[in-house]
C-alpha cells in the first residue's frame, strides 16, 4: 500500500511525502507546484492521496458540520466558509490553491473522498488532527508544534530524518492518516454531502482532548537515525546528529535558504545563523 500526503501552502509550493506499509518515506519534495500534481500521481503510483485542505467551499454559512464536531473535541480547525464568504478573501487563499489540488488529484483519477471505501480517492486530512488522535491528547504545553507532530510520527514507527521542516512534517502526517484509512483505521466525522476530515482512528471520544504530560511514548527512542538530511547517511545516534553532522545539515539549510525555501524558518528554530547575504 502507497499513500501520497500533500501539504498545501500559498507562494511556497506544495509538500509531498509518499510513504507504505514499512512506514519509511519514498520520495520526499518540497515546492511543488500545483499544474504538477497529476503527472507526480501518475509517476508514483499512490492507492491513496491524502490532501490538507478542504475541497471545496461550505454549502452554506460560515463552517461545515465536520469541523464543528471536531471543534468539540478542542481541535480547533480553520473554518470553511461558503463562496459567498471566503472567494477572494487573501485568508483563504491557501484554500483555493487546495481546491485545485483536489481537481489535479480528481483529473489524475483520485476524486474527493465522501465516505465508503477509500482506495483510489483523495482525503481531506487535517494533521493537527491526526496527530492529536494519535498521541490520544493535545500538545504537552511549553513544546513546539514541529517538534511535538514529529515526535507522533517517531512514535508511530515513521523515519523522520527526511522531514526537516514543519510542513513535510504535516504531508508525512497526511500520508500516514491515507496509509492507516486503507488497512481500516478511519473516521469521518461530519455530512459527506459536504465534505469530511479524515482522521486515523475507527471512532473518537465521547469527551474532549486535554494536554499531554509528555511527548507519546517511543518518541525518544535510545537511538535514531542523525537528521543531518544527507540521503547516503545511515547513521544511528543518541542524539540529533552524528559528529560534525550538525555542520552538514546547516550547510544543506544555508543552500536551501538561498533559493528562498522553507530552510529560512529551520535555520531560525534552531538559533543558527542565517547566510551572510540574509542577515
Amino acid at each position: 500500500m502507497r499513500s501520497l500526503g500533500i501539504d498545501v501552502g500559498v507562494g511556497k509550493g506544495l509538500d509531498i511525502v509518499l510513504i507504505d506499509e514499512r512506514l519509511v518515506p519514498l520520495h520526499v519534495s518540497s515546492r511543488v507546484r500545483v499544474h504538477d500534481v497529476e503527472r507526480l500521481i501518475g509517476d508514483l503510483h499512490p492507492d491513496i492521496v491524502s490532501i490538507d485542505s478542504p475541497p471545496r467551499w461550505a454549502a452554506s454559512g460560515r463552517s461545515r458540520l465536520t469541523e464543528r464536531e471536531l471543534a468539540a473535541l478542542n481541535i480547533s480547525s480553520f473554518n470553511t466558509p461558503n463562496e459567498a464568504h471566503g472567494k477572494g478573501n487573501r485568508f483563504f487563499a491557501w484554500m483555493e490553491v487546495g481546491f485545485e489540488v483536489f481537481a489535479h488529484a480528481a483529473a489524475a483519477g483520485f476524486p474527493p473522498y465522501s465516505a465508503g471505501a477509500p482506495k483510489g480517492k483523495a482525503l481531506e486530512v487535517f494533521p493537527h488532527a491526526t496527530a492529536v488522535v494519535l498521541a490520544g491528547c493535545l500538545a504537552p504545553k511549553g513544546i513546539r508544534k514541529h517538534a511535538w507532530r514529529s515526535a507522533v510520527l517517531r512514535a508511530q514507527g515513521v523515519r523522520t530524518d527526511e522531514l526537516g521542516s514543519p510542513d513535510r512534517v504535516d504531508a508525512a502526517l497526511a500520508a500516514l492518516t491515507g496509509l492507516y484509512a486503507l488497512d481500516g483505521r478511519r473516521f469521518a466525522p461530519g455530512d459527506p454531502s459536504e465534505g469530511v476530515i479524515v482522521v486515523p482512528s475507527a471512532a473518537l471520544p465521547a469527551v474532549p482532548y486535554r494536554p499531554g504530560a509528555a511527548a507519546p511514548r517511543g518518541a525518544d527512542p535510545l537511538f535514531a537515525y542523525c537528521a543531518c538530511g544527507d540521503p547516503r547517511c545511515e547513521r544511528l545516534v543518541r542524539s540529533e546528529f552524528a559528529p560534525g553532522h550538525d555542520a552538514k545539515r546547516k550547510a544543506m539549510l544555508w543552500e536551501r535558504a538561498r533559493e528562498g525555501t522553507e530552510a529560512l524558518d529551520e535555520l531560525r528554530e534552531r538559533g543558527w545563523k542565517l547566510p551572510p547575504e540574509m542577515r
